[in-house]
This record gives C-alpha cells, structure tokens and sequence, in this order.
C-alpha cells in the first residue's frame, strides 16, 4: 500500500458516508438533476428568455446565462421535492437503512467512475511516467483497479454518445484498453521437457 492506495481509501471513506447520510434517493435526485438539467434546461431557458428580457433590461448574452441558470435551478427545485417525498415514504416503511447503504453503495460506484476517468486522462499526458513512477504503479492495490473501471464499462456506454462528447484521442486511448480487457492475448505455451518435444507437435 502506498500514497495513492491512501488518498483512494480516503475518497471512498468520504463516499460512503456522504452516501449514507444522504441516502439511495437523494443520491439518483443529484444524478437525475444533472442528467435532466442537461436535457431540458436548454428547451426551459428558451421559454424562460423572452419572459426575463421583457422584465429586465439585460444585455443578449447575459440574459442567456441568466435563464439557463434559472432553468437549472427550476428543474433542480423539482426534482428535489419529489426526491424527499420519495425519501419519506421509504423512511415510513421503514427502509431508512437499506436506502442509507444502497446510497452509500451509489456514491462508492460514483466516485470510482469518476476517478478512472480522471486517472485514464492524467495516463495520457504522463507518456514517461513521471507522475505516476512503474514503482508506484507496482506496488499499488488500488492503481490497476481504478484505471480499469472506465475501460470495462465502455463497451456499455451509447456509441453516438461515445462519438459525440469524449475526445477522439481519449476514445482511442480508452478503447485500445477496453479491447486488451475484454479480449486478452493468449499465453504462450512453454516446452518445459523432452518428452513434450519427442512425444508432441509443440512450435
């Protein structure tokens, strides 16, 4: 164990426990926001826009930042009621610990897609290995683990997604790992007698 098994100890211990006190729903309503922020918060702004320049006198491209803000903010507002009428239900059928451990569990799974990324990125840009030294690399528990997440989920990942939003160079690198995951080459065979070779076509 050494410096990066530490700091990846730390950031799960953390995620476990903000996971825990938050709880499965409130977790999904953090992603749910993102993902639906992301979706519709452009359509909602464009509602939003007209309405926010005929009442305040605002320049074009701060009045677009403004509404998007607010429809961000409008749909987080949302979905964060339903969440804790959600959240109260499960309280009053007393599943509170199952929903404070399987939250715990979400927030684990988050952070680790989280920092392969961030590691397969830093991998790229560290071609000499001077950031992360082979030393460290050999001696980690964690390192090939948390490297390896992001590659074993991309073969799950929607392709056009894929194409559309990661970098070509980051898609080659990832996907050249994904391959050497999921298809690894073939052991060579050793001849470790004389009676294999008399007795067997071995190359």
């Amino acid at each position: 164990m050494n410096a990066f098994d530490i700091l990846i100890l730390i950031l799960l211990l953390l995620a476990f426990v903000h996971g825990y006190r938050k709880g499965l729903i409130m977790q999904l309503v953090g992603l749910a926001t993102i993902i639906l922020a992301a979706i519709f918060g452009g359509k909602l702004a464009a509602i939003i826009l007209p309405e926010l320049v005929r009442l305040i006198k605002l320049t074009p491209e701060v009045a677009k930042v403004i509404s998007y803000i607010l429809a961000f903010a409008g749909i987080a507002i949302v979905i964060a009621l339903i969440g804790r009428l959600v959240q109260r239900f499960f309280d009053v059928v007393f599943l509170s610990f199952v929903n404070r451990l399987a939250g715990a569990l979400v927030a684990i799974g988050t952070l680790m897609v989280l920092v392969s990324v961030l590691l397969n990125l830093v991998l790229m840009l560290d071609r000499n290995e001077t950031l992360f030294k082979p030393e460290l690399k050999e001696d980690s528990f964690f390192f090939e683990r948390v490297e390896a997440v992001v590659p074993a989920i991309v073969p799950y990942l929607n392709r056009e997604f894929w194409k559309e939003h990661v970098p070509e160079k980051y898609r080659e690198e990832v996907e050249t790992k994904t391959d050497g995951l999921h298809h690894p080459k073939p052991t060579s065979i050793t001849v470790d007698s004389l009676f294999q070779q008399r007795h067997f076509n071995v190359d």
